[in-house]
């Protein structure tokens, strides 16, 4: 057998190893979410997950190393599918302000009524730099242009960026924490941190306070959107 016949043979051989560790991977992600969604995550063990998705605790731990470490492209993607509706949303708004708060409203609302988002923050330590790569992409985008057009004035980009997520998420644990006002809370937040951006105290206010979009129109990317069900009579 020739070389040009064992090289491709070879090569058809790693594209079906990767094929398999790509299917073994999604299926825990798929198993493990389906688990923690149906009962308490802290109920879920990794022998849960590797029984019900029919895999080893070595090919488990191949690809994660906790239970935390595998939740994490499980809200990346919940994130994402955010962004597309929160994109849809604001897609006619103009004013990076209203954009980025509507934006810091909506996705804390959708955090704080999803468990597996709750419990992340309360038990798993989780770092700001997860957070901030399951959130971010919102806030970088809308925050850049509010930058570019002078509708944001901040003193140090770096510092400032930084202080707003880890403010983000620290005021969304608090809020979980307390369990009380919930979409109050989150409006305060999204004001403050609109203050941190340069926008004038009464302004920041009433930007915080404008009606939020519906975010289940015909034709959203993202129909199945749920907020929190004493919160589903303020859509506009």
């Amino acid at each position: 057998m020739n070389q040009s016949v064992l090289s491709q043979q070879e090569s058809v051989r790693e594209t079906r190893v990767q094929r398999k560790k790509r299917e073994a991977r999604e299926r825990i992600i798929r198993t493990a979410e389906t688990l923690m969604r149906s009962r308490p995550v802290d109920s879920v063990t990794i022998q849960d997950i590797t029984s019900v998705a029919d895999v080893g605790h070595g090919t488990f731990y191949l690809h994660f190393s906790s239970k935390y470490e595998v939740l994490l492209p499980i809200i990346q993607q919940v994130a994402s599918d955010w962004d597309e509706v929160i994109q849809y949303c604001f897609a006619e708004a103009d004013d990076p302000a209203r954009v980025m708060c509507g934006a810091m409203r909506f996705m804390g609302r959708a955090i704080l009524a999803d468990p597996l988002w709750v419990w992340l923050l309360q038990h798993s330590g989780m770092p700001i730099t997860d957070m901030k790569d399951a959130v971010g992409r919102f806030a970088a985008r809308d925050f850049g242009k509010g930058l570019m057009s002078g509708r944001f004035v901040v003193p140090d980009l770096a510092l400032t960026s930084s202080f707003m997520m880890g403010g983000y998420v620290t005021g969304l644990l608090a809020i979980a924490e307390t369990g009380d006002g919930l979409e109050s809370a989150v409006d305060q937040l999204a004001e403050l941190l609109l203050r941190t951006l340069g926008i004038e105290a009464e302004e920041a206010a009433v930007i915080a306070h404008l009606p939020l979009p519906e975010p289940a129109l015909n034709g959203a990317p993202i129909i199945a959107w749920q907020l929190p069900a004493h919160n589903q009579g303020e859509s506009q």
